[in-house]
């Protein structure tokens, strides 16, 4: 049985994403390399991706992670690169997404009395089975003496369960008995979580997560990040043969009539899905990441320097149309994009926009 899943395009709605960081080192010449890390936008069931361009002020080079579905962007900039910067500048990528919306009708899912249906069991040597039901750090831990004890509990409940009923036990469990707490302070320690009765939208998440992984459901952090400082982390679970299940205990919490069982209505931008991850850098190594919302940055000096650094993301619809190739031999050269901004044609090449005269706008 497929998943019986509905995927809208919001009306094939497309938003062009400027995402960067503005650089302000408090002094110019000190800098020997300055190198960057953040998530990088793919394609999936939340949104479609288009003409990811990464050429805006440096060199962002794309990486896989191979143990997953994730990859990542990387700019390194050493002391030629950093010559041609004076005072504070930008470096970004840019980016069109059509947000997706998700509806999954659950109606073959249960039994004419309205109780779940049992699904096909788990493949337990697949790598998605063994990385989604593991303990990841301290973030999410399934054998936490206080998770395994609830969800023994939950999972009697109403003297049946399976891998659906016990799933939608703990959204209802989690919204209702913790609370929001601590915004945007990161990811904290599952049993800090716990102590304090709750967190934000990761750290409820995480409660959930382990709740779900404790007794051997798939299930892993959904990252996201919006315009003008929004972010968001949601869940998801996995059921064999079927696909991935979204699920926001936060809205739940915020909102006990709503249904985010199975749904998604949001235009976030989804960088990343997991959390705890290592990531080989330029100049660095190996790095241990548990959530990459935003930036992270590392740099070098001659003499003492501080740096600090300012994100920012911008959205705004357009009307999409198709890459045009600027006619050359030489298949790194940049290409220009065509948007319908505000109705007018503008074209971006390289680091510039242009309007329909071939004059600089921006």
């Amino acid at each position: 049985m497929l998943l019986a899943l509905s995927v809208g395009l919001h009306s094939q709605e497309y938003f062009l994403i400027n995402n960067g960081i503005t650089v302000y080192p408090s002094s110019d010449g000190d800098l020997t390399r300055l190198l960057f890390l953040t998530g990088c936008p793919e394609s999936n069931e939340y949104q479609d991706i288009y003409k990811l361009d990464c050429s805006s002020n440096g060199k962002w080079n794309k990486r896989q992670i191979q143990e997953n579905d994730n990859s990542y962007l990387e700019l390194g900039l050493d002391e030629n690169a950093l010559a041609k910067y004076t005072g504070d500048f930008y470096v970004g990528y840019s980016f069109v997404q059509s947000p997706k919306e998700i509806n999954i009708d659950f109606s073959d899912w249960k039994d004419s009395n309205g109780q779940w249906k049992d699904v096909p069991e788990y493949d337990k040597g697949a790598q998605l089975y063994k990385d989604n039901t593991k303990q990841s750090g301290d973030l999410v831990v399934p054998n936490n003496e206080t998770i395994k004890m609830l969800s023994d509990e939950l999972w009697e409940e109403n003297g049946y369960s399976n891998v659906m009923a016990y799933a939608e036990r703990c959204y209802y469990y989690v919204a209702q008995n913790y609370r929001y707490l601590n915004p945007n302070t990161g990811l904290h320690p599952l049993s800090e979580l716990l102590a304090n009765g709750g967190g934000d939208c990761g750290n409820l998440s995480s409660i959930y997560i382990s709740l779900l992984r404790a007794k051997g459901i798939p299930a892993r952090h959904v990252i996201a990040v919006g315009a003008n400082d929004n972010f968001h982390v949601w869940s998801e679970f996995y059921v064999q043969d079927r696909g991935w299940i979204p699920v926001d205990v936060t809205y739940k919490n915020g909102n006990p009539q709503g249904n985010y069982f199975g749904k998604y209505h949001e235009k976030f931008i989804v960088v990343q899905k997991g959390v705890v991850m290592d990531y080989r850098l330029l100049w660095v190594g190996n790095v241990n990441i548990g959530l990459l919302q935003g930036y992270y940055w590392w740099y070098w000096y001659k003499n003492p320097v501080n740096v600090s650094v300012e994100m920012s993301i911008t959205s705004q619809m357009v009307n999409y149309t198709d890459v045009v190739n600027v006619e050359t031999n030489e298949t790194d050269h940049p290409v220009a994009r065509k948007y319908i901004i505000d109705g007018q044609l503008v074209i971006r090449y390289g680091e510039h926009w242009y309007n329909a005269m071939g004059v600089i706008v921006r």
